[in-house]
């Protein structure tokens, strides 16, 4: 056994880069020389006490799974083991010294003793978790320099100032965690035994070698409620009528101030907010799991699905947010736990009756619902969502939004914003075990009701793993700057029980690389045409091609959801998240992929049926394993209005044969983890055609980058047809044909493809007619794509009955490229207004103010926004066109109908004098509002407009004063030209 454990306890370890303060950025990790993890012992004794109905210590562990937890370590099992060689490597578990707030050359002076802006949540979150860090480490190994690091953290805070503590912007959010963590600290080291308690201090850097006492003392306890807990808690977290997750982010450090103190009215009085929350004032945004995770009954007229269903609301802001609700209530129902505390199952009170509930059970197990939507939607699913801002009757009313006390910007569509960013939270399998053995439900039960759930226990992380290519830790995962959630604790409280069963065991050793597997991460949309195989060493998604996206159904919501008709699912027969994509130059991946047949690969942001973004041939690899590239850069997305998401792909494999293609794993290229390799390009639209002429010579030198040493091939080209291995494509067509080719570059590593037709005619005259034919002579153009149109045209009548193959050919194909390029002058969107962003030359951008995203205001998202911006915006429609208009439509962001109350808008030529164009401003309403131009400059033109807020709306939030924002901006006016000679 001494060999074994001597075995697990040596083993390569990562050591975090550290950054400013001694706080890990991202805890990001990089390779270091072998060494040991400290040798976990018996010495120190946790001293388990009840107090005024508390268990200490009972913040953040369950005091009798800790105990276990350590004899777990001693006997070197797993999981334990893993997660406590990767917390050890962390700089938070480095023995030697680091203070963010120590004032130099003292021994436990506060280097700032206020608590009034945001710089000091920073260095509170560097010195609370790695206290928290070092008391765990002392009492998992006894080694007396962890505590002495500990206290000494503790008691620098404990010499705060409560006199100089003041409110500000977002500390109710960001306070709150580093708090817990250094209150969860002191606390460890209250109950935590200490032989032989002087310390002779090792540091001389404050002139002074004094000798510590290491016991905790009642002065301790008396300075840091007075200087710390109290100030903390009165001043930025008491109030139960926060914004969702900022009530549960303020009433996580509510709870480990009470515990400390034994303060039981404030505790009960918690409990009921983290619950019900009955007495807020702003109950459509109160955070309390009962309405966070939110009731949507059968009977109301807005549900598509016919029956009751649990939806959490803050999915409709973004799932980044989502996200934090649901750890926030994961680590708040551990806490109620290890307190071993009860509730009414109505009221959400604290009961000891007979019918009180665990904070599991409340209303009906109404946690793990809310968390299985979350992950269930975030994997790829489609979830039943109500727009809660749409009137359903009098018993169902709409959820009205003003954007100051009622901020429903939950309340339309379900948010696809950070969809699939899930690559954290397979690290921790808290809520599914608190369930599994806790609640004692069996699997069978869990994968019922929560199969997502069941499915993230079953394919955990590593503690050290690549969150995208980002080796990471999961000690300190979730910080940026300062610690921004709790749960990474967990793993001191995992159940004895977990440690035997292999279908949920943790990964103990580090990736190899930052790949995602299909088989781990990807969810089958269409299990009619998607399954997984496993043979041997090998487990992978074996996908069936459709003819159409059509044909693609999302069987499982269609099999649970019978009676919706209107929900948007199907076109994908898969999904893949917890991806973390690059949209710079850097934005490549690869897919490892096999297939029996040519097909098509769709690569959507939803399964909505919505445009890909982008599409790779798939080519006969005949049985083959090949890395297919394609791009996720935002410059070679293939539609101006096509979407992608950051962290998650959906696939659509189409083909006319019936085509099986397997896939294996995602490859991030040139990316930390990812394959390194030149990626090869090349200068072709997919689906190009080139129009030829029976018996006339064609030659095509393609345009490539980085395919040094790569081949060149032809798949399914035609007899005589060939490509040399500069790119040069060359045939002598002999007959009339149309024709399908797939060019494939292979360096090797890497495969790139594009799919060429080659429309071979009878003669010049046709070619040329061929072409004409896509020319629609019935709409208006801008006068210089229209000019490259009338230039090549006149070149190719000129060789229709002269000139050689090779440059009749060549301006044959400038002409249908010019036709293709063609620009309208007034392309319109689906409601007839002016589509002001179809093409790159539209606009010359947001002229003299901040740049936005010009298609986000007209996507008929309201959702989607310009940014929260202080300045008007300008729309610059360049010097050759100007805009006239009859009237704009606009619409506020969901939820914040405030922040485009009172705007205009103004045309100006020169950028210097404007012109009010709009009759009146805007109202601060929730709906699309038109507002009429003036009479007499509706026949106006301007190259300028700008969108002004004149009368604003009260602002959301007093400490972030001026804010603006609009979702859509549609004009209904007309563009014209400009003859700039004149």
């Amino acid at each position: 056994m001494k060999k074994k454990r001597h075995m697990a306890l040596h083993i390569l370890i990562i050591i975090l880069l550290i950054a400013g303060m001694g706080l890990p950025v991202n805890s990001k990790v990089s390779y270091a020389e072998s060494s040991t993890a400290p040798v976990v012992t018996h010495n120190v004794k946790l001293l388990i006490t009840k107090e005024n109905g508390f268990v200490h210590p009972g913040i953040s562990i369950y005091p009798q799974r800790l105990i276990e937890t350590r004899t777990q370590l001693i006997k070197g099992r797993q999981p334990w083991t893993a997660y406590y060689q990767a917390m050890a490597s962390a700089d938070y578990a480095s023995k030697e010294f680091k203070a963010a707030n120590l004032k130099a050359g003292t021994f436990d002076t506060p280097k700032n003793a206020t608590f009034k802006n945001n710089s000091q949540e920073i260095t509170l979150s560097a010195d609370g978790f790695r206290a928290y860090t070092q008391a765990i480490m002392y009492y998992l190994t006894g080694d007396k320099k962890y505590r002495y690091n500990a206290i000494r953290l503790v008691r620098i805070w404990e010499n705060m100032d409560p006199n100089q503590y003041a409110y500000y912007a977002d500390s109710h959010i960001h306070v709150p965690v580093p708090f817990y963590y250094m209150v969860s600290a002191a606390e460890l080291l209250k109950y935590t035994s200490v032989d032989d308690p002087i310390y002779n201090d090792p540091d001389s850097s404050d002139g002074d070698t004094q000798k510590v006492d290491l016991r905790w003392k009642s002065e301790d306890n008396q300075k840091l409620i007075k200087n710390l807990i109290d100030p903390t808690v009165n001043t930025f977290l008491t109030s139960n009528n926060k914004y969702l997750a900022q009530h549960l982010y303020s009433i996580t450090g509510v709870f480990a101030g009470s515990i400390f103190k034994n303060d039981k009215t404030a505790y009960d009085r918690t409990v009921e907010w983290a619950t019900v929350n009955a007495t807020t004032d702003k109950p459509l945004i109160n955070g309390s799991l009962a309405n966070l995770f939110h009731k949507i009954d059968a009977k109301d007229p807005r549900n598509p699905v016919g029956q009751s269903y649990v939806q959490h609301l803050e999915m409709g802001r973004d799932e980044n947010h989502a996200k934090d609700d649901v750890l926030c209530l994961i680590g708040i129902a551990r806490i109620l736990s290890q307190q071993e505390t009860k509730v009414d199952p109505k009221k959400g009170t604290v009961s000891t009756k007979s019918n009180a509930q665990t904070p599991y059970r409340f209303l009906t197990n109404r946690l793990l619902a809310g968390a299985e939507q979350f992950y269930r939607y975030n994997r790829g699913y489609t979830v039943p969502w109500v727009k809660l801002k749409q009137d359903g009757g009098k018993t169902y009313p709409a959820w009205d939004a003003n954007g100051t006390d009622k901020i429903i910007d939950f309340g339309d569509a379900i948010s696809e914003d950070s969809r699939g960013r899930l690559g954290k939270l397979f690290s921790s399998s808290e809520l599914y075990d608190a369930y599994r053995y806790g609640e004692h439900y069996s699997k069978t039960k869990l994968n019922k009701i929560a199969p997502n759930i069941v499915n993230a226990a079953e394919h955990l992380n590593a503690p050290i793993f690549y969150d995208g290519t980002t080796l990471t830790n999961f000690w300190g995962s979730y910080s940026d700057n300062k610690m921004t959630e709790i749960g990474a604790e967990y793993w001191l409280s995992i159940p004895k029980d977990k440690g035997y069963r292999l279908s949920e065991a943790v990964p103990t050793t580090q990736p190899k690389n930052a790949n995602v597997s299909f088989a781990k991460r990807a969810v089958l949309l269409d299990t009619k045409r998607a399954k997984q195989i496993h043979t041997g060493s090998e487990n992978y998604i074996r996908v069936r091609s459709a003819k159409n996206r059509s044909e693609i159904k999302e069987t499982e919501y269609d099999k649970l959801y019978r009676k919706d008709k209107t929900t948007a699912r199907g076109a994908n027969q898969l999904a893949l998240s917890s991806l973390v994509k690059d949209n710079g130059t850097s934005g490549y991946v690869a897919l490892r992929i096999r297939s029996n047949a040519a097909a098509k690969l769709l690569i959507s942001g939803s399964n909505d049926g919505a445009e890909p973004y982008q599409t790779a041939e798939i080519p006969d690899t005949h049985g083959k394993w090949i890395n297919l590239i394609y791009s996720t850069r935002t410059d070679q997305i293939q539609s101006r209005s096509a979407k992608q998401s950051g962290y998650m792909d959906f696939y659509a494999v189409i083909s006319d044969s019936e085509a099986k293609v397997d896939f294996d794993q995602l490859a991030y290229l040139n990316r930390t983890g990812g394959i390194q390799t030149s990626v090869p390009s090349i200068d072709e639209t997919d689906g190009n055609t080139y129009y030829l002429v029976k018996n006339e010579s064609f030659k095509k030198q393609l345009k490539t980058e980085n395919t040094t040493g790569a081949t060149f091939s032809l798949d399914n080209a035609p007899a005589g047809m060939s490509i040399d291995q500069s790119g040069q494509i060359e045939w002598k067509p002999t007959s009339e044909t149309k024709k399908s080719v797939l060019v494939r570059i292979d360096n090797g590593t890497v495969v790139r493809t594009v799919r060429l037709t080659f429309n071979v005619v009878a003669d010049r005259e046709e070619a040329y007619h061929a072409i004409i034919k896509n020319f629609d002579s019935d709409q208006e153009y801008t006068t210089t794509s229209l000019k490259n149109v009338n230039d090549e045209q006149q070149k190719v009548r000129n060789l229709i009955n002269s000139g050689d193959s090779d440059r009749f050919l060549s301006e044959l194909q400038s002409l249908s490229e010019a036709i293709q390029n063609l620009e309208l002058l007034n392309p319109k969107l689906s409601d007839g207004t002016l589509n002001y962003n179809a093409y790159a030359s539209m606009t010359e951008g947001t002229a003299g103010s901040a740049t936005i995203n010009l298609q986000n205001l007209i996507d008929n998202d309201p959702a989607t926004y310009d940014g929260n911006l202080l300045v008007p915006v300008i729309i610059d429609f360049g010097s050759s066109y100007r805009i006239s208009a009859q009237s704009f439509a606009f619409e506020a962001r969901t939820g914040f109908p405030n922040r485009l109350q009172g705007a205009n808008v103004y045309g100006s030529n020169d950028k210097t004098s404007w012109t009010l164009l709009t009759e009146k401003e805007t109202s601060q309403t929730n709906k699309m509002e038109t507002v009429a131009v003036k009479d007499t400059l509706v026949d106006s033109t301007f190259r300028y407009l700008k969108i002004q807020v004149d009368n604003p709306g009260p602002d959301t939030d007093p400490m972030y004063p001026g804010i603006s924002t609009r979702s859509e901006f549609h004009i209904f006016g007309t563009r014209h030209q400009v003859d700039l000679d004149q």
